[in-house]
């Protein structure tokens, strides 16, 4: 890896380009005033927009995710779509109503709060006709073409440090010493790839002028540190940070500069340097995660 900032933008603007052109398949501020009996624009206009988005008042018009204010923007934000609330599963999934999210919040079914928020719910007769619809293939429009399969971002990687079982990250600054273990440690979510199926997850260790530590240990490249998959790994804030880099501190490092292709040693101690975590969420077309660690590690 080359040019390890370089590459990641790289990567990360082909992705938002991919995710912003999967959007709404047309108008996405078009509302159809005859639509087609048993299609989502007609339980949008029959039920979400009087229910939940009709006016500024009601909480899915574009204040609040998901945004319900016409068909389109709706139907893109609802169908094979990660819920907030239960980011495992998905708001709708067509062809089964019982296990769409969006039914769930509906009916007050194992959810922190009942949709429509603070109103009455929805009548027994509109909450089935909109199962009745998922049942059916949850179709734009009678005939229409399958909601796509997004690849859905992978969530930040969240980055720990530990000497042993010790985290050392919890502080200010990490002081660490020459003929330390170190194990970097971070995290890995994605909605359509399970954990240990990531196929790609490394740390960068650079220094503040934006030199990188060279790695030994890292054959293929020793700029790049990959990291592998450990089941055991511990919980974080947030997630498990269970994939790891381990490191023994070496007395002198050798850094490297992109820009110039050139590698000087230094000596280790006095050095410092902070950790950036990068994983992609699947081989081919993959969209990567990023998370720059702006707490800094000092070699003493």
């Amino acid at each position: 890896m080359r040019t390890v900032t370089a590459a990641v933008i790289g990567l990360t603007v082909a992705a938002c380009a991919e995710v912003d052109a999967a959007g709404a398949d047309d108008d996405p501020l078009g509302v159809d005033d005859a639509p087609a009996t048993g299609s989502f624009d007609d339980l949008h206009r029959r039920i979400i927009t009087p229910r939940c988005s009709g006016t500024p008042g009601l909480c899915h018009n574009g204040q609040f995710e998901p945004n319900l204010s016409t068909p389109s923007l709706a139907y893109a934000y609802l169908v094979n779509r990660p819920s907030i609330e239960k980011p495992t599963r998905w708001r709708i999934q067509p062809g089964r109503p019982g296990d769409s999210v969006l039914i769930d919040k509906l009916r007050g079914r194992s959810v922190a709060t009942r949709m429509p928020l603070g109103a009455e719910p929805l009548d027994e007769v509109d909450i089935a006709a909109i199962e009745a619809w998922i049942a059916a293939g949850a179709l734009r429009r009678p005939g229409a073409e399958a909601a796509p399969l997004l690849n859905e971002p992978p969530r930040p990687p969240e980055i720990g440090i530990y000497r042993g079982a010790t985290r050392l990250d919890l502080g200010g600054a990490t002081a660490i010493q020459v003929g330390d273990v170190i194990t970097f440690r971070h995290s890995v979510h994605d909605f359509e790839t399970a954990d240990a199926q990531i196929p790609f997850a490394a740390f960068v260790l650079m220094t503040g002028r934006g030199n990188i530590v060279v790695v030994p240990s890292a054959a293929e490249d020793p700029h790049v540190a990959p990291t592998e998959y450990d089941p055991s790994g511990p919980m974080g804030a947030g997630d498990l940070l269970n994939w790891r880099f381990t490191w023994t501190v070496p007395a002198t490092l050798e850094l490297y500069d992109e820009g110039r292709g050139t590698r000087t040693p230094v000596p280790a101690a006095g050095q410092t340097f902070y950790p950036i975590a990068v994983y992609l969420d699947s081989a081919e077309g993959g969209i990567p995660a990023l998370r720059i660690d702006d707490r800094v590690i000092q070699i003493q």
